[in-house]
């Protein structure tokens, strides 16, 4: 009984010191408050920690299955191979290592591909597509709710066997544990935490690997940019262009990527006619002066029939100016001292297209 009570009494003391109680002072019922509301705010914290890391490990471990379904090793231990033949049967056109993912979600347009596994640089995803940009936003491959998401293409690409869109826009979130496009800013070769002329990501990866249902192909890196969209600030809609109807309209595009792209890579010339691929995704480290808004961005184009997949990256330099919106030159200084490139990198540059 004693024991009992001994226990019942370093209760209620705890309890007492905790608990706001009658005949406690003004200053004591402030500090339980306090103290209450910080405890509380902790549990919450480490609860929202635990959770997200549940989550993320559920994440990379699906993701690592479709990988599995995507290189063939895991085929026959998720889907019969009946189910298999029909799928071939009803998509004659689509690539044998897509048919098991279109089982999973026959929203899948695709797959991107850059760097080694193992290398510490790995980005390896399946690219979805649906009929607007926010959906795949916040819901995985699986159509589950997510804060991770899935790489998207923009809804406005076109990309069946028939056709593709000139330049394909795909879109992912820059997570904090580097998946999905979390690794793309490690090109920014201005990061105020190094040299600008550390080009060591372009170096190791300057090319990738993108394939729709219907074909794979290689291209190579060419420009990356740092910039404002949607807000009249030097902004550069990039997002918002898909095809392009004459030469001139190539060229300008691409010149306004150039402008922008914090390197410059003289072997990767660009001519009307080629495809590009832009991947997206938004800046949040606040170091860079920027905010949710801001996006850095990776262009390539694809490797043109017969031409070799090799890059000289040794002639990649960093461009001495990057065309940046008006709100980073005022939160860091400078200002665009102008073209940093040479325009022979657009083959026919200004020139007036033949009749």
């Amino acid at each position: 009984m004693e024991k009992t009570a001994e226990k019942t009494n370093v209760f209620m003391k705890i309890v007492r010191f905790v608990v706001p109680w009658k005949g406690d002072s003004v200053f004591e019922i402030i500090r339980k408050i306090i103290f209450i509301a910080g405890l509380t705010a902790l549990i919450v914290i480490g609860v929202m920690f635990l959770t997200g890391q549940s989550e993320d490990k559920a994440d990379n471990d699906r993701n690592d299955e479709l990988r599995e379904m995507y290189s063939g090793v895991g085929i026959d231990l998720n889907i019969p191979i009946e189910k298999l033949e029909e799928l071939e049967k009803k998509n004659p056109e689509v690539l044998e290592q897509f048919l098991p993912l279109l089982e999973v979600n026959d929203e899948i347009a695709g797959w991107l591909t850059i760097g080694e596994k193992g290398s510490g640089f790995f980005i390896d995803y399946p690219v979805l597509q649906t009929t607007d940009n926010d959906y795949y936003l916040t819901h995985s491959v699986d159509r589950l709710q997510s804060r991770s998401g899935a790489l998207f293409a923009d809804y406005r690409n076109e990309l069946t066997a028939e056709k593709q869109s000139a330049n394909v826009v795909v879109y992912g979130h820059n997570m904090a544990a580097g998946t999905y496009f979390g690794l793309l800013p490690r090109y920014f070769n201005y990061d105020v935490y190094r040299n600008k002329n550390d080009l060591s990501y372009y170096e190791k990866y300057p090319t990738l690997t993108f394939s729709t249902l219907y074909k794979t192909s290689t291209y190579k890196i060419f420009a990356g940019i740092l910039v404002k969209v949607n807000s009249g600030d030097n902004d550069f809609l990039y997002h918002m262009i898909h095809n392009f109807s004459t030469k001139a309209e190539f060229d300008d595009f691409c010149a306004e990527i150039l402008d922008r792209s914090t390197f410059i890579t003289p072997d990767v010339d660009l001519k009307y006619g080629d495809n590009l691929i832009t991947l997206s995704t938004c800046i949040l480290n606040e170091a860079y002066g920027v905010g949710c808004e801001k996006r850095w961005v990776l262009f390539a184009r694809e490797v043109r029939e017969g031409e070799s997949e090799e890059v000289d990256v040794s002639k990649a330099y960093s461009n001495p100016s990057p065309l940046f919106f008006d709100e980073y030159y005022k939160a860091r200084g400078g200002k665009w001292e102008g073209r940093g490139w040479k325009e022979d990198i657009i083959a026919g540059y200004n020139q007036k297209e033949e009749d």
